[in-house]
This record gives C-alpha cells, structure tokens and sequence, in this order.
C-alpha cells in the first residue's frame, strides 16, 4: 500500500473520533451551508438478511445455521465511495488452494484506492449479536450529509449481551452443511488474529454504505452478507461428525481458511440508514 494512501486512511479515521468530538462547536444549525452539517444521533444494530433462512454456496453446499454470534466495535461512516470490484471475494487460483492446502493463510486484498473522505458518524461502545436475529449495538453519533461507505470493527474479548458465548472469539458460527447424501454438522470459532487486516487492525474497510443524505437522528443497520462468507468453503474438507454433533472446524483445514477470507470482503457488510 502506498505510503500516501496510508496517511489518508489514517487521517481519515483520527477525523471519526476528533472531528466528531468537536462537533458541538464545529456544526450550526441545519440551515448551515458547506461540510459542517447538524449533529445527528445514530444508533446501529446488525443483522443477516440471508443467515435466517439456509442458503446455498458456490460449491453446492447448502448451508443452515443455527448460530451466528458476533462481537463488533467500532463502527465509522464515511462520505468517500467504496471500490466495489476489489473487495469482494475472487475464485481462487492454484497458488491459493496450494496455500490453503499446506494451511497457509492468506491475507485478503484491501480495497485498491479507497480513500475514506470526510467522517459522517461513528459509534463507539463495543457489543455483540446475533445475526439470526436484528440486534441493538447501541448509540453513537454523526453529522448531516451524504455517506457512501463504512469501516466494520471486531472486538475481542466480547462485550455486550452475548460476551459470554463469544468469550475471546470475534464469530462463533454453528450449523449443517449438506451436499447431496452428505452432511457436515459444523462449528467455527474466529479469533482476533484470523480477520487482520494490512494494517494488523480487526477492521474491514471500505465497506459499501447505502448512499444517502442523513438529515435527522435515525438508525444505521449493519447487514452482513452471511452467504458471502461461505460462498467458498469447501465442507468436505471439514472433519465429519460421529454423533451428529457440531465439529469444531480445525485451523489447519481449507475450509476455515475459505471462511476467513469470506469475512474479510467488505461487500460482505452492507450499511444503511433510515431516519426514526
């Protein structure tokens, strides 16, 4: 990564937490002109609109979970456009799946030329959910204007309702894998070190927002593309069960490593607003 597009991702996040924190002084009223804008109070809860119902991958493999847990931190909005082609998960090549073989895994490509731009809103408390569900994560604040893109944050250890099934994992995720007479009861735990990014920060940036003009308080809902995740992780690879209980999903299998870069795509967490 260019040493220029390093110092504007950095800047651009120091804005979240320091632009914000003065926008008593900084913003006016809403008849203001220019990039100041009102204060605004957002509040954020996450879900799946595909964790709910069983879904099939690209390898054939239909999917239903039973538990999709997360633990968040925090989360930034933003006014810059997202690159959509490079953020989303690619077919992997024969180096990739060689990688994967020996266990080695490999580090997601981070959006090509993101670039932030101005922060729009943020919220800071760190919490977890349930994606089978629409969970609260709390409140946090932002200015009027346009958002077009968002930075995801996982936290570790756990905070919030489900703290105590997360523990030191950032996703615990349970279910069935079924391909034709086939069936791989499963269970996956990510850790903090699995979803580093370049930077060696627990974040997924330049993650598409809804485009939109928040003009009053409202909510911001996190929509995690759960089918994304799977889309290539090849379950045969999973240890099959003896008595149709879950299988923790080893490190060392391809199938993990498959998950864990289907979690690093940005596309994979959609962000919108609705005003209250």
């Amino acid at each position: 990564m260019k040493l220029a597009h390093r110092l504007a991702v950095a800047a651009a996040t120091m804005s979240s937490a320091l632009l914000l924190g003065l926008l008593p002084s900084a913003c006016g009223s809403s008849g203001d002109s220019g990039t100041s804008g009102k204060r605004i109070v957002l509040d954020a809860k996450i879900t799946s609109s595909d964790a709910k119902a069983p879904f099939t991958n690209a390898l054939g493999w239909s999917v239903s979970l039973t538990k999709a847990f997360v633990a968040t931190g925090a989360l930034y909005y933003y006014d810059g456009a997202t690159i959509f082609s490079q953020n989303s998960p690619q077919p992997k090549g024969p180096l990739e799946r060689l990688n994967d073989a020996f266990g080695i895994r490999t580090a997601f490509a981070h959006p090509g030329h993101y670039i932030p731009g101005n922060a729009k809103g943020q919220i800071l408390v760190a919490s977890s959910g349930s994606l089978l569900a629409e969970d609260p994560l709390g409140t946090g604040d932002g200015v009027s204007g346009l958002v077009r893109s968002a930075t995801f944050t996982f936290q570790a250890p756990a905070q919030g309702p489900l703290a105590g099934e997360l523990g030191t994992h950032v996703a615990v995720l349970e279910g069935t894998a079924t391909k034709g007479a086939d069936t791989r009861p499963f269970r996956a735990e990510i850790d903090p070190a699995d979803v580093l990014n370049t930077e060696n920060a627990t974040q997924v940036e330049g993650c598409p927002f809804a485009e939109t003009d928040m003009e009053a308080d409202g909510v911001v809902t996190v929509n995690i593309k759960v089918a994304q995740w799977f889309d290539q992780v090849e379950f045969d690879t999973v240890p099959a069960s003896a008595d149709g209980k879950p299988v923790l999903i080893p490190d060392t299998v391809i199938a993990r490593n498959e998950l864990v870069r289907g979690m690093k795509a940005g596309l994979a967490y959609n962000f919108s607003y609705a005003p209250k």
